[in-house]
Protein backbone atom coordinates (compact mmCIF):
# COMPACT_ATOMS: atom_id res chain seq x y z
CA UNK A 1 0.00 0.00 0.00
CA UNK A 2 1.65 3.72 -0.85
CA UNK A 3 1.92 5.83 2.05
CA UNK A 4 0.35 9.60 1.51
CA UNK A 5 2.13 12.34 3.28
CA UNK A 6 -0.73 14.69 4.68
CA UNK A 7 0.09 18.37 3.72
CA UNK A 8 -0.61 20.88 6.45
CA UNK A 9 -3.69 22.73 6.51
CA UNK A 10 -3.62 26.30 4.83
CA UNK A 11 -3.17 28.94 7.92
CA UNK A 12 -6.26 30.80 8.43
CA UNK A 13 -6.96 34.05 7.50
CA UNK A 14 -6.91 36.33 10.17
CA UNK A 15 -10.00 38.99 10.06
CA UNK A 16 -8.26 42.31 9.53
CA UNK A 17 -9.89 43.67 12.57
CA UNK A 18 -8.43 41.27 14.74
CA UNK A 19 -4.75 41.85 13.93
CA UNK A 20 -2.28 43.42 16.29
CA UNK A 21 1.31 44.28 16.05
CA UNK A 22 3.54 41.30 15.13
CA UNK A 23 5.92 41.31 18.13
CA UNK A 24 9.91 40.69 17.81
CA UNK A 25 11.86 37.85 18.49
CA UNK A 26 14.49 36.39 20.42
CA UNK A 27 17.55 38.47 20.01
CA UNK A 28 20.32 36.84 17.50
CA UNK A 29 24.13 36.90 16.51
CA UNK A 30 23.33 37.09 13.21
CA UNK A 31 20.31 37.46 10.83
CA UNK A 32 20.23 36.49 7.18
CA UNK A 33 20.20 39.79 5.20
CA UNK A 34 19.18 42.21 7.07
CA UNK A 35 18.30 45.87 7.27
CA UNK A 36 18.60 47.96 10.66
CA UNK A 37 16.47 51.00 11.45
CA UNK A 38 16.69 52.77 15.28
CA UNK A 39 14.43 51.34 17.93
CA UNK A 40 11.90 53.61 18.77
CA UNK A 41 10.28 54.20 22.01
CA UNK A 42 7.05 54.48 22.85
CA UNK A 43 3.05 52.74 22.27
CA UNK A 44 3.10 50.72 19.32
CA UNK A 45 -0.44 50.39 17.48
CA UNK A 46 -1.79 49.56 14.43
CA UNK A 47 -3.42 52.38 12.36
CA UNK A 48 -6.22 51.60 10.03
CA UNK A 49 -7.20 54.20 7.36
CA UNK A 50 -10.31 53.42 5.52
CA UNK A 51 -11.62 56.49 3.11
CA UNK A 52 -10.56 59.24 5.27
CA UNK A 53 -11.28 57.23 9.05
CA UNK A 54 -8.91 56.28 11.00
CA UNK A 55 -8.92 53.89 13.75
CA UNK A 56 -6.11 53.30 15.98
CA UNK A 57 -5.52 50.14 18.25
CA UNK A 58 -2.67 49.65 20.75
CA UNK A 59 -1.17 45.86 21.01
CA UNK A 60 -3.51 45.13 23.79
CA UNK A 61 -6.37 45.22 21.18
CA UNK A 62 -7.43 49.04 22.80
CA UNK A 63 -9.29 51.09 20.25
CA UNK A 64 -7.16 54.53 21.78
CA UNK A 65 -8.61 56.64 18.41
CA UNK A 66 -9.93 59.16 20.70
CA UNK A 67 -7.39 59.53 22.84
CA UNK A 68 -4.99 60.17 20.11
CA UNK A 69 -7.43 62.07 17.79
CA UNK A 70 -4.95 64.78 16.80
CA UNK A 71 -2.98 61.89 15.80
CA UNK A 72 -5.86 60.11 13.62
CA UNK A 73 -6.66 63.13 11.61
CA UNK A 74 -3.29 63.80 10.70
CA UNK A 75 -2.41 59.69 9.60
CA UNK A 76 -5.95 60.68 7.46
CA UNK A 77 -4.22 63.38 6.00
CA UNK A 78 -1.11 61.51 5.23
CA UNK A 79 -3.14 59.03 3.65
CA UNK A 80 -2.23 58.61 -0.72
CA UNK A 81 -4.21 55.38 -0.53
CA UNK A 82 -7.89 54.95 0.27
CA UNK A 83 -7.60 51.89 2.45
CA UNK A 84 -3.89 51.01 4.41
CA UNK A 85 -3.22 49.15 7.75
CA UNK A 86 -0.10 50.53 9.40
CA UNK A 87 2.26 49.01 11.89
CA UNK A 88 4.05 51.98 14.16
CA UNK A 89 4.80 53.72 17.19
CA UNK A 90 2.68 56.73 19.03
CA UNK A 91 5.98 58.89 20.69
CA UNK A 92 7.01 62.47 21.33
CA UNK A 93 10.79 61.51 19.71
CA UNK A 94 10.38 63.03 16.31
CA UNK A 95 9.15 66.60 17.45
CA UNK A 96 11.69 67.11 20.08
CA UNK A 97 13.97 69.05 18.04
CA UNK A 98 13.84 69.82 13.93
CA UNK A 99 16.18 67.21 11.69
CA UNK A 100 19.29 68.94 10.69
CA UNK A 101 20.59 66.26 8.36
CA UNK A 102 19.10 63.48 6.40
CA UNK A 103 16.10 61.03 7.53
CA UNK A 104 18.33 58.33 8.07
CA UNK A 105 20.62 60.10 9.91
CA UNK A 106 18.75 61.64 12.57
CA UNK A 107 15.48 62.06 13.78
CA UNK A 108 15.06 62.91 17.23
CA UNK A 109 16.12 61.78 21.41
CA UNK A 110 14.47 58.74 22.85
CA UNK A 111 13.37 58.73 26.02
CA UNK A 112 12.08 54.65 26.28
CA UNK A 113 10.23 54.59 29.47
CA UNK A 114 9.85 58.35 30.20
CA UNK A 115 8.24 59.17 26.54
CA UNK A 116 6.13 56.40 27.07
CA UNK A 117 4.29 58.48 30.83
CA UNK A 118 4.34 61.71 28.68
CA UNK A 119 1.95 59.48 26.16
CA UNK A 120 -0.06 57.31 28.34
CA UNK A 121 0.15 57.99 32.01
CA UNK A 122 -0.92 55.38 33.72
CA UNK A 123 0.01 52.46 31.22
CA UNK A 124 3.79 53.16 32.03
CA UNK A 125 4.05 50.06 34.54
CA UNK A 126 5.41 47.75 31.81
CA UNK A 127 9.08 48.92 30.99
CA UNK A 128 11.76 49.89 32.78
CA UNK A 129 12.29 53.66 32.91
CA UNK A 130 15.19 55.93 31.76
CA UNK A 131 16.58 59.30 33.19
CA UNK A 132 16.33 60.92 30.23
CA UNK A 133 14.05 64.41 30.14
CA UNK A 134 11.79 64.76 27.17
CA UNK A 135 9.69 68.00 26.82
CA UNK A 136 5.72 66.94 27.21
CA UNK A 137 4.50 70.09 25.36
CA UNK A 138 5.85 68.87 22.26
CA UNK A 139 3.32 66.76 20.11
CA UNK A 140 2.79 63.31 19.79
CA UNK A 141 3.99 61.79 16.54
CA UNK A 142 2.91 58.60 15.00
CA UNK A 143 5.95 57.12 13.34
CA UNK A 144 5.15 54.10 10.51
CA UNK A 145 7.51 51.01 10.11
CA UNK A 146 4.99 49.09 7.96
CA UNK A 147 2.66 48.42 5.82
CA UNK A 148 0.19 45.33 6.44
CA UNK A 149 -2.32 46.26 3.83
CA UNK A 150 -3.65 48.61 1.05
CA UNK A 151 -6.76 48.67 -0.40
CA UNK A 152 -7.61 45.49 0.07
CA UNK A 153 -4.90 43.96 -0.51
CA UNK A 154 -2.99 42.03 2.24
CA UNK A 155 0.85 42.06 2.54
CA UNK A 156 1.53 39.89 4.77
CA UNK A 157 2.94 37.51 2.79
CA UNK A 158 5.03 40.14 0.89
CA UNK A 159 8.66 40.40 1.55
CA UNK A 160 9.17 43.55 3.31
CA UNK A 161 11.48 44.91 1.42
CA UNK A 162 8.61 45.63 -1.03
CA UNK A 163 6.46 46.16 2.02
CA UNK A 164 8.68 49.20 2.89
CA UNK A 165 8.58 50.07 -1.12
CA UNK A 166 4.75 50.38 -0.89
CA UNK A 167 4.83 52.09 2.40
CA UNK A 168 6.92 54.89 1.30
CA UNK A 169 4.57 55.59 -1.40
CA UNK A 170 1.23 55.46 0.47
CA UNK A 171 1.98 58.15 3.29
CA UNK A 172 3.21 61.43 2.97
CA UNK A 173 5.41 62.64 6.01
CA UNK A 174 4.36 65.62 7.76
CA UNK A 175 4.65 67.02 11.31
CA UNK A 176 2.95 64.29 13.45
CA UNK A 177 3.57 61.75 10.14
CA UNK A 178 6.85 60.07 10.08
CA UNK A 179 8.32 56.39 8.54
CA UNK A 180 11.12 54.95 10.26
CA UNK A 181 14.61 55.33 8.39
CA UNK A 182 16.51 52.04 7.31
CA UNK A 183 19.75 51.24 6.48
CA UNK A 184 21.44 48.14 5.09
CA UNK A 185 25.05 46.65 7.61
CA UNK A 186 27.53 48.01 8.11
CA UNK A 187 26.10 50.74 10.44
CA UNK A 188 28.99 51.98 11.85
CA UNK A 189 28.61 55.63 10.39
CA UNK A 190 25.14 55.89 11.74
CA UNK A 191 25.57 54.30 15.00
CA UNK A 192 27.20 57.81 16.36
CA UNK A 193 24.76 60.22 14.81
CA UNK A 194 21.70 57.87 16.02
CA UNK A 195 23.54 57.54 19.72
CA UNK A 196 23.80 61.25 19.88
CA UNK A 197 20.07 61.56 18.45
CA UNK A 198 19.03 59.04 21.87
CA UNK A 199 18.62 55.74 20.50
CA UNK A 200 19.70 53.15 22.45
CA UNK A 201 18.97 50.03 20.49
CA UNK A 202 18.86 49.02 16.77
CA UNK A 203 16.15 46.79 15.24
CA UNK A 204 17.46 44.36 12.66
CA UNK A 205 14.42 43.08 10.52
CA UNK A 206 15.07 40.00 7.60
CA UNK A 207 14.83 41.96 4.47
CA UNK A 208 12.73 39.03 3.46
CA UNK A 209 10.88 38.55 5.85
CA UNK A 210 6.65 38.01 5.78
CA UNK A 211 4.71 39.78 8.43
CA UNK A 212 2.90 37.71 11.30
CA UNK A 213 -0.08 39.66 13.20
CA UNK A 214 0.13 39.33 16.61
CA UNK A 215 3.13 36.24 16.73
CA UNK A 216 6.70 36.29 17.93
CA UNK A 217 8.74 36.66 14.77
CA UNK A 218 12.22 35.49 15.10
CA UNK A 219 13.20 38.06 11.90
CA UNK A 220 12.45 40.77 13.77
CA UNK A 221 14.97 41.23 16.66
CA UNK A 222 16.38 44.50 18.89
CA UNK A 223 19.70 44.58 19.77
CA UNK A 224 21.99 47.52 22.28
CA UNK A 225 23.26 49.79 20.20
CA UNK A 226 27.06 49.27 19.73
CA UNK A 227 29.78 51.66 21.28
CA UNK A 228 31.29 52.24 18.36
Amino acid sequence: MPLFRRSSPPTPQLDPNDWRPQRFGRSRRSMRDPIVEPSWSGVRVLARVNNGSVGIIDEDGIDCTAEFAAIASAVAASALASELILDGFLTVEPTQVKPVGPLEAVQAPTGGQMMTQLIVGSRVGRRPTFERHLDPDRPIAFVAVDLLQIDGSRLLDVPLLERKRLLDGSLRPGDLVRITPFVRPPVASYVPTWRSAGFNALVYKNANSRYLPDARNDDWSIFPMPFK
